[in-house]
This record gives structure tokens, sequence and C-alpha cells, in this order.
């Protein structure tokens, strides 16, 4: 008699790993493109707000994208969402826990074998009310939302991670999943950013799509719905805190090729913002 899906808990919380390398200089390197999703943002009392995703070459994802067409062909997938893989909605409806497993371990291969480096944002409300939200701003200074403040520090990173790069790899794209109402704040962001001029040629464009019609969009997805649930502690590894769960894996598999940084906002940061923003309203002022 064949057996069943065997899962023990640890196994059925593979997924990303954290990591503080930088990532190896590879010849191949000429022009990123990055993909970012949020989560946690479009209700009341979230115990965080995220945003996250990866980048990569263009051929790269080109590899990227030919592996999970042909993942999504074989699991009849034509839309990833990953809370309707983890609730068994959408697409995956009807799935058992041998099936889930055995296409998220496809899924998180594809991710490590594909992509450059990866990077989440996140803030905890309460603290982006307390500590810059909710303080009184001068007139001409603009307050950034939490998707912005998240975008902001996600395009910081990430620019770090274009520094170690050589010149000929420059410029990093971006491309936002397109819908949210904050939206215009990482428009205003970006140019802000690529304003500075030691930015201006690290930066290429910004840009907006769905999951639809952008595969690259469903592993930002995916990071960022599973660092959700690991910050807001709906679930968490039992003994490795650089661990964020995605749900069951057959075989186990963890990410471990793909640098992937997650930046916490603490009141510390989000005070040296406000003071930050304050400091350009009174240059501005003065003018």
């Amino acid at each position: 008699m064949k057996a069943g899906p065997r899962f023990t808990f640890i196994e059925a919380l593979t997924g990303f790993r954290l990591t503080s390398r930088h990532f190896k200089p590879d010849a191949n390197y000429v022009v990123m493109d990055s993909y970012w999703d949020e989560s946690g943002t479009h209700g009341e009392g979230s115990p965080a707000v995220i945003m996250a995703g990866f980048g990569a070459t263009a051929a790269q994802w080109v590899g990227f994208e030919k592996r999970l067409t042909r993942l999504f062909a074989d699991y009849g997938v034509k839309t990833f969402h990953a809370k309707d893989l983890r609730g068994t909605k959408g697409d995956f409806r009807g799935w058992d826990m041998e099936k889930k497993g055995r296409f998220n371990s496809r899924f998180l291969r594809i991710i490590d074998e594909q992509l450059s480096f990866g990077v989440a944002t996140v803030v905890a409300p309460e603290d982006y009310k307390a500590h810059y939200g909710q303080k009184p701003f001068p007139r001409k200074a603009r307050k950034d939302s939490q998707y912005g403040l998240l975008f902001r520090i996600a395009l910081g990173r990430s620019i770090m991670f274009m520094r170690e790069r050589p010149r000929s790899d420059w410029p990093l794209n971006v491309v936002l999943e397109c819908g949210h109402p904050n939206a215009g704040d990482a428009l205003r962001i970006f140019g802000e950013v690529k304003a500075i001029p030691r930015n201006t040629a690290i930066l290429g464009r910004i840009s907006f799509d769905t999951k639809q019609g952008c595969l690259p969009l469903a592993v930002a997805d995916s990071l960022a719905y599973a660092m959700f649930r690991t910050v807001g502690g709906y679930v968490g590894h039992p003994t490795d805190p650089d661990a964020v769960p995605v749900g069951p894996s057959d075989p186990p598999y963890y990410t471990h090729k793909v640098p992937t940084r997650c930046v916490q906002i603490r009141e510390k940061a989000l005070r040296a913002l406000d003071r930050d923003h304050r400091q350009v309203a009174g240059k501005a002022g003065r003018r």
C-alpha cells in the first residue's frame, strides 16, 4: 500500500531563509530588474505591513519565467496568490497537502536557482503611527504613507546591493503590483531618490503591472505574504530565527543560494525619517 504524505513539523515550515551575506559577482549581470509586492496594508489592526521582492538580470528573469510557466502548466495554475495557496482557494482549490508540498518544493527551487537577491521591509503600524504618522508635519513636507515608507527603505536596501556591482550592471528597474491606493507615493519617492546625484545612474525606471500579466510578481507575493505571517506571529520555525516558512514542501526545501535581507523599521529609523523630512521642509521654506 502506498504511504500517504509524511510531513514533520520542520518539513511543514519549509520556505525562505534570510541571510546576511552579499551576493557574489557574476560576469553575466547586465541591468537588473526587481519585482516587489506588499502584504498587510489593506486593513486596520494588521500586526505588520510588509514590502518584499527579488532582483535579477533580465536574462535570469527569462529563465525564471520559462521554468515557472512550465510549473504552472503542470499544475493548472493561471494566477498565483500565496494566500490562495495556503487557503486552498482560487487555482489551488481542492489541492491536498501532498500536492501543495510538491508544488512548493519546485517553486522554491526555481527562486533559489534563478534569482540574484531578495529584500523585505517591515514596520509595525503602531510604531509607524507613534513615531512618524501621527506627528504634526511641516506644511511643505510630504509624509510617507506606510506603503511609501516600506518602498523607500526597500529601494535604499536595493541601491546598497547595486553599489556592490560594477557600473556595467546598472541601472536597477523596479516593478510593483498596480492598484494600490498609495502607488503615487512610490512614484514620488522613486523620483526623489533618483534625483540624488549619487543614485541617478544606479536607478532606471519604475513601472506597475498585474500578477496576471507579470509572472515575477508571483515570487514577490510569496515572500511578502510569508514575511507577514512570520512577523505577525502566525507561524514560525522552532529553531531557526532566519527561516521564513511558506508551507509544506516535498521534498523539503529552504532557499539558501539567493541572499535575502530583511529590514525591520523601528523607532530609531522612524524618528530619523521624521527629522530628515523636517530638515528638507526647513530648507524649502528658506528659499
